[in-house]
């Protein structure tokens, strides 16, 4: 019986041994970014918590939306004060639990918030999740969005690094065996937007695959469902005016194949929003976007950047002349 307790012991000492070395490898890039003050979601949430009562408009969404959405472009188009608060593949719940916060402190006339398949699916990056919510000043508001945003995965992943960071552990294993250059560091930062002149490669857009397909992906219509009417509820009795916008790909990957899952299931389903306005940039515009408009597979540079932008004034002037 000794001997079996002292091999428990022994594993649950090199369990917590390989945890903490973990936290170490991972997490202390970050706690040394915020020391600082170049870690981006710290930026970005410092500047929601301190310049109180300040936004007009703000953006919610994933990478898609911060290296998409320029609030130098908005702000001197429309006369207002916009900030981009898009994060690392930012989940639906995410983007809910984000605008609690953010209500606490902002008050805002419109909520722009971006909708494609994979930010409501099953897969989650709980770093990239708990690394946002991390900055809210609620406890309660972090709780919430741990529990009952994500239930007991939430909660493992937030006390197990070693099942946080699996995902990163795997790429940089595989990274060890492969070629693949680094990705250059995200510093040219202006009102949470990214600024990125990276332009992707003919050998990128060779390389492309198919749009998104709700039958071979893990998208979860209820989790959408769940989720949206809280930001609709929530944005309604605030008084605040939600605008749902699907971002754009490259129009190379668009013609790949004639699959219109992503496209017609948001258009189907918020046309029976009637105070929601919708936008997909992909067809709202024809022949605006470019391949050379982006930086990859579905990331905008910042020259497609600054047609998305034009595109948001465009939308907002038209909703503000209706009105």
């Amino acid at each position: 019986m000794k001997k079996f307790l002292k091999h428990i012991a022994y594993g649950f000492f090199f369990f917590a041994l390989i945890n903490i070395l973990i936290l170490i490898k991972y997490e202390y890039p970050a706690y040394k970014a915020i020391k600082n003050k170049t870690h981006k979601n710290y930026l970005k949430w410092n500047s929601i918590h301190t310049n109180k009562n300040t936004y007009d408009l703000i953006i919610l969404g994933s990478s898609r939306c911060y290296t998409g959405f320029n609030p130098k472009v908005i702000d001197k188009e429309l006369n207002i004060e916009s900030f981009n608060m898009g994060t690392s593949a930012q989940d639906i719940a995410e983007s809910y639990y984000s605008l609690v916060e953010i209500l606490d402190y902002q008050n805002p006339k419109y909520i722009v918030l971006e909708s494609f398949l994979d930010l409501s699916n099953d897969r989650h990056d709980f770093y990239q999740i708990f690394s946002n919510a991390s900055f809210f000043n609620s406890t309660k508001n972090k709780f919430n969005l741990i529990v009952d945003g994500y239930g007991s995965k939430g909660i493992t992943n937030y006390l197990i690094p070693l099942i946080k960071f699996n995902s990163y552990i795997k790429k940089d294993i595989s990274s060890l065996f492969s070629n693949k250059p680094k990705k250059a560091p995200e510093i040219n930062w202006y009102k949470g937007f990214l600024n990125d002149s990276t332009v992707i490669t003919e050998k990128q857009i060779k390389s492309l695959r198919p749009m998104p397909n709700i039958k071979s992906s893990s998208f979860n219509e209820d989790r959408f469902t769940t989720y949206f009417n809280k930001i609709y509820d929530l944005t309604k009795t605030k008084g605040i005016k939600l605008i749902v916008i699907r971002t754009p790909y490259p129009p190379s990957r668009l013609t790949i194949d004639d699959n219109k899952d992503e496209e017609h299931f948001f258009y189907n389903y918020l046309k029976n929003y009637k105070d929601v306005s919708y936008y997909d940039l992909n067809t709202h515009k024809p022949e605006v976007f470019t391949d050379q408009d982006f930086s990859d597979y579905h990331h905008a540079n910042i020259d497609g950047a600054y047609k998305m932008s034009k595109q948001l004034v465009d939308i907002i002037k038209t909703i503000q002349k209706n009105n």
